[in-house]
């Protein structure tokens, strides 16, 4: 269908949007440098580059730290040997490109899958499927539930920001394959890779993937589609095949070992239902979410008209119990592994996966509106062409500036860009960069074995995750030591 030019213009508007927010968090992050399980993870393939310059060395390294973590610490494999790839391995400059390399990763993943869905299978304007996608990414990026760990710390983003990006890419090609008669074979080869590698990632993508392959093999059993059932069989059992060499590794008692508390199977099953309305309705739920729908409303509306008649919509009800089944599973794998209901980086993929929901459930409601009451079917002309819709984003925009502006001023840091703002005017981030630069000087250039080093005296919200203690034992402080090859590094306070 031809795209209308307000439509386009929405879009284009959307896209400046996006990119103009991202602008302070590129500047900030040159002040980004590693701490705690970064130099853990990377110790290896640091040393390697250090003494060898080699890539092939560096791969050894983070194959040697993949093996050694699996069968002493964890079994997520293939992110462990991501982590061990952390860019301050080269030097720390490189640390300057999380940011780059998370949002990227986020941005391109959701593009993809929202192309997948919205352009080749319910065949929206294009203008509408970019305009959906920077409102989510916007919202995203500006919300996240923790940002520190969300975008500027490599190794917890590592560990579930690039898997959650893995495994929308992963139900992408999936879905490009199923709607193909003869799908491409490198399409094929490539959803069985990423399946292998989302398997061996953080349980709570791995457990939301085998739900979905679950559901979609019965849905296809269900309608007697046998050709779909056995095509998607086989990316399915390399994720199993992942998934079982990640939960059976030696590693994971060994770390089950120090935690106190853990409830059964059953009790974290319940647990995971009443933390997900907690946190959900009650702890993250405010204006944003509403501001976020509003936006959405009549995009959404444009995809029900184009794609409604195709579907039949029968039952939203049972749609939003999956729903919340399935973003309540996402808290039971660190429930039952420590009993409790998860981090920050774990809120994080939770945080967008609720996200995308909120966008397929809205769309299933109002396609069921749609069917629904005749009169709405006789609306032809687009919404979004109507002379009302400016003043209708007008007054979004100015509603959603006056609440922003407020919840700023109490907390700069309620926001991501509004908080990079405020650390590069204060100075708090050049402050923090200097202290980082001039420890990593030190930590270079001397020769002594045993070190003191001064603790951070700022903190800023987006670049500040953790420092090293004044106890030469503690295991941040033993994680650089051994990533900078010194004996011991003690944490003096400097004030």
């Amino acid at each position: 269908m031809k795209a209308k030019n307000t439509e386009f213009k929405i879009a284009v508007l959307f896209i400046l949007l996006f990119l103009a927010s991202l602008v302070p968090l590129m500047l900030l992050s040159k002040y980004n440098y590693p701490c705690a399980d970064d130099f853990g993870f990377s110790a290896y393939s640091h040393i390697a580059w250090e003494n060898s310059h080699s890539i092939i060395q560096v791969l050894k390294g983070a194959w040697n730290t993949t093996i050694e973590r699996w069968w002493g610490w964890q079994g997520t494999f293939s992110s462990i040997f991501v982590m061990a790839l952390q860019p301050a391995i080269w030097g720390e400059a490189g640390y300057s490109l999380v940011p780059w390399i998370m949002i990227g990763a986020m941005s391109i993943s959701t593009l993809f899958f929202f192309n997948i869905v919205l352009r080749k299978i319910l065949e929206v304007r294009t203008p509408i499927y970019i305009s959906i996608s920077m409102i989510y990414l916007f919202f995203a990026v500006q919300c996240m539930i923790d940002k520190t760990q969300g975008f500027f710390w490599y190794n917890g983003a590592t560990h579930y920001m690039l898997p959650h990006c893995a495994a929308l890419f992963l139900i992408g090609l999936l879905l490009q394959i199923l709607i193909n008669p003869v799908p491409k074979k490198y399409t094929f080869f490539l959803a069985c890779v990423i399946a292998f590698l989302v398997g061996g990632s953080n349980y709570i993508t791995g457990l939301t993937v085998l739900i979905l392959f679950l559901t979609a093999l019965l849905l296809l059993l269900y309608h007697k589609n046998k050709r779909n059932f056995y095509v998607l069989t086989v990316p399915f059992l390399f994720f199993i095949l992942a998934f079982l060499l990640n939960t059976l590794a030696p590693g994971n008692s060994v770390r089950q070992e120090e935690m106190m508390i853990r409830p059964g199977i059953i009790k974290s099953i319940l647990l995971s239902f009443y933390y997900s309305t907690e946190y959900i309705t009650n702890t993250w739920f405010d204006w944003t979410y509403l501001i976020f729908l509003l936006f959405l409303i009549p995009f959404i509306w444009e995809i029900v008209k184009t794609a409604g008649k195709r579907f039949s919509f029968r039952a939203p009800l049972l749609v939003l119990i999956y729903s919340y089944c399935l973003i309540s599973s996402m808290f039971t794998p660190s429930l039952f592994a420590t009993g409790e209901a998860g981090g920050g980086r774990i809120f994080n993929i939770i945080f967008l996966d609720f996200l995308l929901l909120v966008i397929g459930n809205m769309f299933y409601f109002l396609g069921w509106l749609y069917n629904h009451i005749p009169q709405l079917q006789t609306l032809s002309e687009s919404c979004l062409e109507q002379r009302e819709i400016k003043f209708y984003f007008l007054g979004l925009f100015c509603l959603t500036a006056f609440i922003a502006i407020l919840y700023i001023k109490v907390n700069p840091n309620y926001f991501t860009t509004p908080s990079a703002v405020s650390s590069l005017i204060s100075g708090e981030a050049a402050a923090y960069g200097k202290e980082a630069s001039e420890r990593t000087e030190l930590l270079h250039a001397s020769l002594k074995d045993d070190l003191s080093i001064k603790l951070f005296t700022v903190h800023p919200y987006l670049l500040y995750y953790s420092d090293i203690a004044e106890d030469p034992g503690d295991w941040k402080n033993k994680s650089m030591a051994r990533y900078y090859q010194k004996k011991s590094i003690i944490g003096i306070n400097s004030q």
